[in-house]
């Protein structure tokens, strides 16, 4: 039932969209024509054109307000994404990374302050966002109002600017999952109700912060990975628990992680779908490492999961993964070494540099297991 509610919500919303954009388009075109100034071909071209650039303009200004909102709330700045160009503050110093996330046009992420009183600020951090799309929606039309008739091409393209990002807060704010991805308001009301969610909303910023900073899970707090009293109830909770496995995982602790995976996917329902996908990922990979079942490897490497690993290339991860399959499944050597150059040239570009080394060591493990079956082979 509510998926059928986001369905109709999302239909609603891109029907109003298209009929002020049409309407804004329509006048456009009769006042200028009026005027002689431009042929309908030319005008419906500039409004398509201007659709495209407010959309791509509102994007950062989206982001640039959860970072402006986050310094307000007493929050350090860690990373800042639009598409795939990301800035860092490592060392002190801000450094340009290529990185995308499935699902995701941006990101602003940011250290929390600390906690007073088992509180932090939580609410204006995200949805700071949608407020400055707003803010610019709202100069947009005010421009628009002004000078409809003075500067009628000036004015329709304010217009046009400021209903897309109407469009963009709407969906930002309207608590949903679109794309399976949870939104800026669904996460902020999941914080409001529940004390579990702030927490694991706080220790996810933490670990962020750290992990990009050089450390590794294996080296902080075990509690830090706790799954909460309540048990996994909503989507941000859940990423502790992902951040558990991820714990294990770079503790070599296989076994508990693999038991943690299948736990997970068994009974997670407030689980994204991309986080279902990651950790298929990780079994597959634990698989191999394993037993290396042939029919199991086939039944969890599907067409669905080579379409997603090789839309996330930029993965460390995924690439891992890969060369675990072409050095154990696969036995080819000359593909292994190409996926690794491909690591290789992956993680120059990372902005995880905790993670990377945790994937450095599981390449390891791989190559272990690899000369440990040839010695076998050797034997035989």
């Amino acid at each position: 039932m509510k998926k059928i509610t986001v369905i109709l919500l999302m239909i609603l919303i891109s029907a109003a969209f298209g009929f002020v954009i049409g309407y804004f388009g329509v006048t456009l075109f009769e006042n200028l024509v009026e005027r002689q100034t431009a042929n309908e071909v030319l005008l419906y071209a500039v409004l398509l054109i201007c659709l495209v650039l407010s959309f791509m303009l509102h994007i950062p200004l989206h982001e640039a307000g959860h970072l402006l909102s986050g310094k307000l709330s007493g929050y350090d700045f860690v990373s800042f994404r639009v598409l795939n160009i990301m800035f860092i503050k490592q060392n002190g110093k801000i450094a340009r990374k290529k990185f995308k996330i499935v699902g995701t046009l941006g990101q602003c992420l940011m250290s929390p302050p600390e906690p007073v009183d088992g509180r932090y600020p939580f609410v204006l951090y995200n949805l700071g966002g949608s407020l400055m799309n707003l803010t610019a929606s709202a100069a947009g039309l005010g421009f628009y109002l002004l000078f409809s008739k003075a500067l009628p091409m000036a004015a329709a393209i304010c217009a046009v600017f400021a209903i897309v990002g109407i469009l963009m807060s709407l969906i930002n704010l309207i608590p949903m999952k679109p794309g399976g991805v949870a939104n800026d308001g669904y996460n902020a009301l999941t914080l409001v109700k529940r004390e579990s969610a702030r927490r694991a909303f706080w220790l996810l910023l933490r670990i962020n912060t750290l992990t990009q900073q050089g450390a590794r899970f294996r080296d902080m707090p075990a509690e830090w990975f706790d799954i909460p009293d309540d048990g996994l109830n909503d989507t941000i909770t859940t990423v502790i628990a992902l951040y558990r496995f991820s714990y294990l995982l770079d503790k070599h602790d296989f076994a508990e992680a693999k038991i943690l995976a299948e736990l997970l996917l068994n009974g997670a329902d407030k689980m994204l779908e991309i986080h279902k996908t990651e950790l298929r990922c990780e079994l597959l990979f634990l698989e191999i490492i394993g037993e290396c079942r042939v029919e199991e490897i086939e039944r969890i490497y599907d067409k669905k999961l080579k379409n997603y690993i090789k839309a996330t290339g930029v993965y460390v991860s995924h690439q891992r993964l890969l060369y675990a399959y072409e050095k154990l499944v696969v036995n080819d050597e000359g593909n292994a070494q190409k996926v690794l150059d491909r690591f290789q040239k992956a993680c120059l570009t990372y902005p995880n540099v905790g993670e990377i080394e945790s994937e450095r060591d599981l390449i390891e493990v791989i190559d272990n297991i690899a000369l440990k079956k040839r010695r076998q082979l050797n034997k035989c």
